[in-house]
């Protein structure tokens, strides 16, 4: 017996609001094998967004300098210097939705027919929205894109040819604007750590990982608070061309490898840190390496807009087709540059 269409949107709203477990279907609707940014920021790394709109955070680039030898009775000197600045970032909006008829077979053939429809809607909804924030964290979006959230190489930028430490400038396009409106170019502490590379072996991208692995560990000399957003916990991120040389690498120095012929994949380690594949990095021609420290890197979320899915509406102009929304507001935030560090081939 068919279901009223008065009683359509409650049916749905219902189904979706229920755990949507998956696997009474074939899913083969991302190319992406895993989606990593979304793991490592939206399950473990969301922070709320404080003081009205803007996430804002205090910068101190320098001391004042006023440390000298004196004598007895010497005539003070002093000087006032203004030695902070604020970054900050607002929050950018996203949306996924899917429609449905209310003729559509499904919600005349029962209950049961009308949760696996919505099952299969609902998840078509969320594979674009995770699919979507993926691509979005790792993308550093035009300085004209007022809408786009700004990823990971926005915050992490590579260095030119030939360059090696703390290069990582003002992302091409936000030489006028900054990162977090904080200009690289005018305050070069406020940059990251990067190297170019030519070849993945211990002589070249090893060895400058561990030079740059100790250069980016700044450790204040005076306790106070800071603006960390998380947990300490380090991350190296790259795609499958280099991290499977990586692993070759790694069976070089091992002489009992036994029978497994890949006996090292998922096992390459970097200081205790594992090589973690992403997907998304293979349309990467330069082989990028993220070496990003999560203390000082979190995605910051609107109270309440983390995921807002509404209720069935109908569409304007189709009266006997509804809507379900997916709302989000959020932003990539690092409040601390020099402590991320890229290498790749440029």
């Amino acid at each position: 017996m068919g279901l009223a269409y008065s009683d359509i949107a409650d049916a749905v709203n219902l189904t979706q609001e229920t755990y949507i477990k998956r696997g009474s279907w074939l899913d083969l609707t991302s190319d992406l094998q895993d989606h990593v940014a979304v793991r490592e920021l939206w399950e473990k790394r969301k922070s709320a967004f404080a003081d009205g709109d803007d996430w804002r955070f205090t910068i101190q680039f320098d001391h004042n300098h006023s440390y000298k030898a004196v004598e007895m009775y010497e005539t003070d000197s002093s000087v006032m210097v203004d030695t902070t600045t604020e970054g900050y970032m607002g929050p950018r909006h996203v949306n996924a939705h899917y429609i449905y008829d209310q003729r559509h077979p499904a919600f005349q053939r029962g209950a049961a027919k009308i949760v696996d429809f919505v099952k299969v809607k609902y998840t078509e909804m969320m594979v674009s929205f995770w699919e979507g924030l993926e691509a979005d964290l790792w993308t550093c979006p035009d300085a004209a894109d007022t809408k786009s959230i700004h990823g990971i190489p926005y915050w992490i930028v590579k260095c030119a040819a030939g360059e090696e430490g703390f290069y990582g400038d003002d992302p091409t396009g936000y030489e006028a604007i900054g990162r977090a409106h904080v200009l690289s170019s005018g305050q070069p502490r406020w940059r990251n750590y990067g190297a170019d590379y030519a070849a993945v072996s211990k002589e070249d991208l090893i060895r400058k990982m561990r030079v740059g692995s100790r250069k980016i560990k700044f450790r204040s000399p005076i306790s106070h608070a800071e603006p960390d957003l998380g947990a300490m916990k380090n991350g190296i991120y790259c795609n499958c061309d280099t991290i499977t040389l990586i692993e070759e690498e790694l069976e070089k120095q091992n002489m009992d490898l036994g029978n497994d012929i890949a006996s090292k994949d998922g096992r390459a380690l970097f200081k205790g840190s594992p090589f973690i594949y992403v997907p998304y990095l293979d349309a990467d021609t330069s082989d990028p390496v993220y070496m990003i420290d999560w203390k000082w890197m979190g995605l910051g979320t609107l109270p309440g807009w983390e995921k807002n899915i509404t209720k069935p509406y109908m569409v304007p102009g189709k009266h006997l087709v509804e809507r379900v929304d997916l709302d989000a507001s959020m932003e990539l935030c690092c409040t601390n540059l020099r402590r991320q560090a890229v290498f790749a081939k440029v």
